[in-house]
């Protein structure tokens, strides 16, 4: 049997993506700069080979993909190093995946399409990014697009609206978890009421799964939204719920404020750039998902936030 190479394993995708592959009797090889957190993510699960290496290193990545007929890229840039690293950490694995004749399953993200076009956004909205991220999203994704059109390259890219869940680890979605299991109060950054969706992060390793080891996602793109449109206050008010707290709920919602705190803050400087995602309405339609493969992984907010916070709880020692 032909064996799954994740790169990016020590990630809340990586892990999901390993975990929907071994549930189907998949082999998993997990790559990792670091190996104890990779032993650490892989714990309670077998049938997975650990693979130390640099993603940037070339040599590395050949090493790990020994054997392997799909490149599950999982990796997850830091928003301030995106401009330096993001396309040439990609460009590595395009390369190995080319040279060892993988399949290239890439998740990618709303970045692509900027403000949003259609109350319900399909595969065919314009790939129309105003901001940095969003323009080298499109970059990342052009360049398996020529891969493409210029050899056998063979790729799928399943996209998703935000993911929260085990293992999310993000600065952001993790915070909010860790303050309703203390009871402290959640600050949501953008607008509370504003219609959106979140994926939980196991829904988004399923449909990695499903597309990345079906022929009838190669060189195609899949929209995959979340279990139902929502809002940010009704997901927090149920986080709270489920926390058995007492947590109260703010919001933050002032670009000024937020653009004043990113100049002390890279990570909040870059975050300012994508404010227009927690104000404007962005729905993914998962008409063509749903076709091609007959389903949608879509578990329920309740659901995937109880699972969270029993995450949570042993993660955090809360």
């Amino acid at each position: 049997m032909k064996k799954n190479l994740i790169v990016g394993f020590t990630g809340g995708i990586g892990r999901a993506t390993a975990i929907a592959l071994l549930n189907r009797g998949e082999k998993v090889v997990a790559f990792a700069r670091d190996a104890k957190k990779a032993e650490k993510y892989s714990e309670g699960l077998t049938g997975i080979e650990i693979v130390q290496g640099d993603a940037m290193q070339i040599k590395d990545l050949e090493k790990a993909s020994d054997g392997c007929s799909r490149l599950f890229y999982c990796v997850n840039v830091p928003y301030p190093l995106w401009q330096t690293s993001a396309r040439e950490l990609i460009n590595v694995s395009i390369e190995t995946a080319v040279k060892n004749k993988m399949k290239f399953v890439l998740p990618g993200n709303v970045y692509v399409y900027g403000h949003p076009q259609q109350s319900l956004i399909n595969e065919g909205h314009p790939h129309a990014a105003h901001t940095r991220k969003g323009r080298i999203r499109i970059d990342m994704e052009n360049m398996l697009i020529k891969q493409a059109r210029d050899s056998d390259f063979v790729f799928t890219i399943v996209r998703f609206p935000d993911f929260y869940g085990p293992y999310v680890i993000n600065g952001f979605y993790d915070k909010l978890f860790l303050s309703a299991l203390k009871g402290k109060r959640l600050t949501w950054i953008g607008s509370l009421t504003v219609p959106t969706e979140f994926i939980f992060i196991e829904d988004a390793g399923e449909a990695m799964a499903i597309a990345g080891l079906s022929g009838k996602a190669d060189n195609r793109m899949f929209n995959v939204p979340g279990y139902s449109e929502t809002t940010a206050k009704e997901f927090l008010k149920e986080l709270v719920k489920q926390s058995g707290k007492k947590s109260g709920i703010s919001s933050l919602n002032i670009p000024f404020v937020i653009a004043l705190a990113g100049v002390f803050d890279k990570t909040v400087y870059e975050f300012y750039e994508m404010l227009y995602l927690k104000s404007e309405k962005i729905i993914l339609n998962g008409a063509l998902f749903k076709s091609t493969f007959g389903t949608i992984p879509a578990t329920s907010y309740s659901e995937g936030i109880l699972k969270t916070l029993k995450w949570g709880k042993e993660i955090f020692g809360v």
